[in-house]
């Protein structure tokens, strides 16, 4: 039986690789707080609640009653979000090329739509409410950054800086002729991790809480096929439905210069 094309194109199994492959992609995924329990429902808009604290616990007497408190809750609503990409392939490089071209289309598929999420999610710290006027240049000025948070007790804290500030950070604590490791940073500045990114500005940063941001997936990702009988192409297509939400909204502090 002759080999064809088509026989090479299992949409199904495209989708699985794209699947197994994203989570690792997404890069910032290991700070975020992810929800797959929606997976599978109908709508497009959902609803994050946020509960407020009930305050510290009453001191008790013998035989009355507690006071009951009433939990409190804000919600936020969010749209899912579709993000996708097409991939043209021609029948001779499929045919010709068994072992590699399938396997790099899904990869390129994963690759664009991690690359997309980690977008939306830079956008989801962007929202925040807090901030500290200066760059993440200096020691200092990520220590200050932390202390707006006002947390009592040490929290996980992830840095999200351009190489270029990174850098200049980095500059300022030279020991000797000796550069810092970036996790001697960290461990100076007080965070868990630092994540260099191109796509923050230059003078632009964030300091967030681990878990502070959340990634909610809808559907897991999909992978559909198209033949052009006249072009002799195969098109690929991926799609994925989820979305990002600032799930603690008191979780992010900007970094930035006055008027950025």
């Amino acid at each position: 039986m002759t080999t064809k094309a088509a026989d090479l194109l299992n949409p199904e199994v495209l989708a699985d690789v794209v699947a197994g492959k994203l989570p690792n992609a997404i890069r910032f995924a290991p700070y975020a707080k992810v929800d797959n329990t929606l997976v599978g429902m109908a709508g497009d808009t959902i609803t994050r609640p946020v509960y407020g604290y009930v305050g510290p616990a009453d001191e008790l007497q013998e035989g009355v009653p507690m006071d009951p408190a009433k939990l409190s809750m804000t919600t936020t609503q969010v749209t899912v979000k579709e993000a996708g990409k097409a991939i043209e392939v021609t029948e001779k490089a499929i045919i010709t090329n068994v072992s590699g071209t399938m396997d790099e289309a899904a990869n390129q598929i994963t690759l664009s739509i991690a690359d997309k999420m980690e977008i939306d999610y830079l956008a989801t710290l962007g929202t925040t409410l807090l901030s500290f006027d200066g760059t993440a240049t200096t020691a200092q000025n990520i220590v200050d950054a932390i202390d707006v948070f006002n947390d009592e007790d040490d929290e996980n804290y992830i840095l999200f800086i351009n190489p270029k500030d990174y850098t200049a950070l980095s500059k300022s604590l030279i020991v000797g002729n000796t550069f810092l490791t970036k996790a001697q940073i960290a461990d100076l500045v007080g965070v868990k991790d630092i994540v260099k990114t191109n796509r923050l500005d230059v003078g632009t940063s964030y300091i967030q809480k681990e878990g502070a941001v959340e990634i909610v997936y809808k559907k897991r990702p999909n992978v559909e096929r198209d033949h052009d009988i006249l072009a002799r192409t195969f098109v690929l297509a991926g799609n994925h439905y989820y979305t990002t939400n600032l799930y603690n909204e008191n979780g992010v502090v900007k970094l930035a210069a006055s008027g950025v």
